[in-house]
């Protein structure tokens, strides 16, 4: 591959005289205005970063302006393309710390709403923002080093760096994947499709892709406009004598270095395979959203999977919740119920009710016994205390269950409902963040000591559910007023009468996409495939602030991903009713009560992701982890030596 254009100029040409590119520059720094020259330096080092972090701000909830989220790949590569050409020998500290400290005011704005749950959480906010704040700084270092050192187009170069680390920040420290790029694009559904074959990397790497691919355009054409107007004007001299045939400095430096284009075969074959690439992926997407939107017309009216109520009210969360005000709590949730049964008993029966994490269990657990002569040290009981413990929650959850089902004037659905759970085993106890199956007919059948089925969380939240090093201290977690959760193992899918399998998840589980992905593979391989996620939330903690709206984001691209209809219920909000395609059928308002009647129905597709998940984008990754191979090896060699 040839050398990448050069900016560099000589001072004169041959004859003394300044050369056409000199009084260029001359020029255009006394043409533009006080306020052009500040816009200017926007584009540029040091501030660059600054602008980018900016545009992709506004690119995530709470203004959630898709545009931003283009505009700042282009400005990745903009930077990209000035580190590689301007100043070939890399980044300074300076520029690294100016770019990780505008990152890190960009992450500690986006999610500012962690700080809201509880004190403890304010250092986790901090800590959080800190640590995503080092991946713009890594993905500059990882994008100029793949073009610098190992050739790589810009285009590529960018739209790996970037994907390389979306994709460790998806695993490293349990993971955090949200807020990416593909989160940006949630309000057009016509960009979301890529998601089902490569997940949410997928739609960031191609934009990203088209980010470098509009700069290396634009420099490619400004190139060619340059070095039409040198030959053009340098055909004469000042003096109006001809120079033809004559070759300046200047003449020979741009005719060598600014074509790559036109001296390498290989460029020229990376941009045609970039804009087909390009023109592919946004053509596919279009006409497959079209297609799908006329086969579905088509096929009207087609039977829903079912009806299912999702509740939506405002249940005070740990911290700030007495007795009383988690009984009116629970009071205004049976209120909310039974309004939203009596409208929906009017069309037909409903198959399920669905209530949001944590608000059925109130400040009782559902408890699971074993009546095994040992008692777990936690609970600070004798065996018979522990016996009158266990009654006392048996009958709180039986009066509850009672509660609900006199609701649907004797045709009782099946409740999903979120609810903590205590599972006393051989002398040991397991608390649960839970959601819990009941199913009333069987209950009725089986007697009021029988088990209800419940799927235990699988993936805590870091200083949410367990804070590190913290929770491995005995005694530490209670102290800061938390208790210790523990994760369960397994993926849950339940039946319907119906037939239609519901698969759940809790809180943000939805916010780790590999996650959500092996439930589903999991369940498909034990012959339980399910039909419907959802997902059940208590986001009161973060008080209707963005973080609500960057949780919603991640439900919507959890849909995309598995291609099945997604409904969350949620503490005050976002409850919502997601199809396959990432539309929102049905939301609710924030911090209102309410109620939603969703009748999904059978998407039917599978995607590329469901067979082999995120192994391309490991691929990716691969191939972005080179220049900290070669460094290493450099290294390596150099102490050698």
């Amino acid at each position: 591959m040839s050398n990448p254009p050069s900016d560099k100029l000589v001072l004169e040409s041959p004859g003394g005289s300044p050369t056409v590119s000199q009084q260029n520059d001359k020029t255009d720094a006394s043409s533009p205005s006080g306020v052009a020259r500040w816009i200017t330096s926007l584009v540029l080092w040091p501030w660059l970063p600054w602008t980018l972090c900016m545009s992709y701000y506004v690119a995530q909830p709470p203004l959630q302006w898709p545009i931003g989220g283009w505009l700042s790949c282009v400005l990745f590569a903009i930077g990209v393309h000035q580190r590689v050409h301007r100043h070939p020998g890399g980044f300074t500290k300076r520029e690294l710390l100016s770019a990780w400290l505008a990152a890190s005011v960009m992450w500690l704005a986006l999610l500012q709403g962690i700080r809201l749950a509880f004190w403890p959480l304010t250092a986790g906010w901090i800590a959080l923002s800190l640590y995503l704040a080092i991946y713009v700084p890594v993905a500059f270092v990882i994008a100029t080093s793949l073009r610098r050192w190992f050739r790589f187009p810009l285009p590529l170069s960018c739209a790996v760096a970037w994907t390389t680390c979306e994709l460790i920040r998806s695993y490293m420290l349990t993971g955090f994947a949200g807020c990416t790029l593909a989160h940006s694009q949630t309000p057009w559904p016509v960009m979301l499709p890529l998601a089902s074959h490569f997940g949410g990397y997928g739609i960031g790497f191609m934009m990203m892709l088209t980010g470098g691919w509009l700069v290396e355009r634009v420099v490619e054409f400004r190139s060619q406009v340059r070095g039409e107007n040198d030959r053009s004007v340098n055909a004469k001299d000042p003096a109006g004598r001809s120079t033809k045939g004559v070759k300046s400095v200047t003449e020979e430096s741009e005719n060598e270095n600014r074509f790559p284009s036109r001296s390498s075969k290989w460029d020229r074959f990376s941009h045609s395979v970039t804009s087909f690439t390009i023109a592919l992926w946004l053509s596919s997407s279009i006409l497959g959203v079209r297609a799908r939107d006329a086969y579905i017309e088509g096929q009207k009216p087609i039977k829903p999977l079912g009806r299912f109520l999702l509740v939506q009210d405002l249940m005070p969360t740990m911290f700030e919740a007495t007795q009383e005000l988690v009984d009116r709590g629970w009071a205004q949730y049976e209120r909310t119920t039974r309004s939203a049964a009596h409208d929906a008993l009017q069309s037909g029966p409903v198959d399920l009710v669905i209530w949001p994490e944590s608000v059925f269990a109130g400040t009782a657990p559902y408890m699971i016994w074993d009546r095994g002569p040992n008692v777990p040290s936690q609970l600070n009981m004798d065996r018979e205390k522990l016996d009158v413990v266990y009654r006392n929650l048996s009958l709180t959850h039986l009066a509850k269950l009672q509660r609900l089902t006199k609701v649907f004037d004797g045709r009782p659905p099946k409740f999903l409902m979120g609810t903590d759970v205590w599972n006393v085993h051989d002398g040991e106890l397991q608390r649960y963040n839970a959601a819990l199956w009941i199913d009333p007919s069987e209950r009725a059948a089986a007697g009021s000591e029988s088990e209800s089925e419940f799927y235990a969380k699988n993936h805590l939240v870091m200083f949410g559910e367990y804070i590190p090093i913290l929770s491995w201290i005995p005694g530490a977690m209670q102290a800061l007023g938390l208790g210790e959760l523990a994760s369960g193992k397994e993926p849950k899918a339940w039946r319907l009468a119906n037939g239609t399998r519901v698969a759940p998840s809790v809180c943000f589980e939805d916010f780790v996409p590999h996650l959500m992905r092996s439930h589903v593979q999991r369940l498909i391989r034990s012959g339980s495939s399910p039909d419907v996620l959802v997902n059940i939330s208590n986001d009161g903690w973060f008080r209707g602030s963005s973080i609500l709206d960057h949780h919603f984001n991640s439900a919507i691209l959890t849909a995309v991903e598995n291609r099945m209809p997604l409904l969350v219920a949620s503490n005050t909000g976002i409850t919502a009713w997601v199809d396959g395609d990432g539309r929102v059928v049905k939301r609710l308002p924030k911090m209102e009560a309410g109620w939603i009647l969703a009748e999904p129905v059978p998407d039917g597709r599978v995607g590329w992701w469901a067979w082999w998940g995120d192994l391309p984008v490991r691929g990716v990754a691969a191939i972005g982890l080179l220049p900290c191979i070669s460094w290493f090896f450099r290294r390596f060699r150099s102490k050698g030596n």
